[in-house]
């Protein structure tokens, strides 16, 4: 994985290289037995990588009512199995403070995370993160033009640097041009008048209707009426068009 490290030209200070044990996970009240086997079964080991804050790159760090970007963490996930993921990426983020770029690890493969971190009004030792993004598993070893463009995206030097918010914004940005590029199966990285939130929003129910979609392709499969076969031909169409037309607006 030094391969992606290196396109990301984070400055050496900000090495931090810590294993984080599984403890410091499972001692969380808030888990119920079923995620703490996650954590026991599925992860292999957790990597705080890097720490960019204004002791070891100069970024201001941003405060308002609803966040504290005070500093922003690159932390890596080696993982046993992958069926569980997203809940293990939500877990860790929500346990950790900060602002991070979650990075999991399944052998040669690699899937990015992030997620909007507000503060918790009724707890301040923890946050709120909501809006998590992930991008698809990534093959280290045969990155195409959408990965290419997005580890480029993603070097430090060429991130927004007003401050920690604006940089992870600007991350967060990155990685949804990259999945909606992907599903559209071109670069719409310099397509205008959508914001963040609407992209994200699009790919999430194109994402969505193609789960449909999967679903009334068994249904088909399965079915021994013609009649049957015909009416969720007609759904699946339906539901392409929506897609096509999802597609379009960027």
């Amino acid at each position: 994985m030094e391969q992606f490290y290196n396109q990301l030209n984070i400055p050496t200070n900000c090495e931090v290289n810590n294993t984080i044990f599984k403890k410091a996970f499972l001692d969380n009240a808030d888990l119920t037995s079923t995620d703490k086997k996650i954590i026991n079964d599925h992860i292999k080991k957790v990597t705080w990588k890097y720490c960019l804050k204004p002791e070891t790159i100069n970024i201001l760090p941003y405060k308002d009512d609803k966040r504290d970007y005070l500093e922003i963490e690159i932390i890596e996930v080696q993982l046993n199995e992958v069926s569980k993921v997203n809940r293990i990426a939500e877990i860790i983020m929500r346990a950790i403070p900060y602002p991070i770029l979650l990075v999991l690890i399944d052998n040669d493969k690699l899937k990015l995370a992030v997620g909007d971190v507000r503060k918790n009004l009724s707890d301040s030792s923890k946050v709120t993160v909501e809006d998590f993004v992930f991008t698809d598993w990534i093959d280290i070893n045969s990155i195409d033009e959408y990965s290419e463009k997005l580890f480029a995206g993603l070097n430090i030097s060429t991130l927004d640097s007003s401050n920690y918010y604006a940089m992870y914004q600007d991350i967060t940005s990155k990685l949804n041009v990259y999945n909606f590029s992907k599903v559209k199966g071109e670069d719409i990285s310099k397509s205008e008048g959508m914001s963040n939130s609407d992209i994200k929003a699009c790919y999430d129910k194109i994402k969505s209707i193609e789960v449909e979609i999967s679903a009334l392709k068994s249904k088909v499969k399965k079915s021994g009426s013609i009649k049957e076969k015909v009416e969720l031909n007609i759904q699946i169409d339906k539901l392409k068009k929506e897609v096509d037309i999802l597609k379009s607006k960027i």
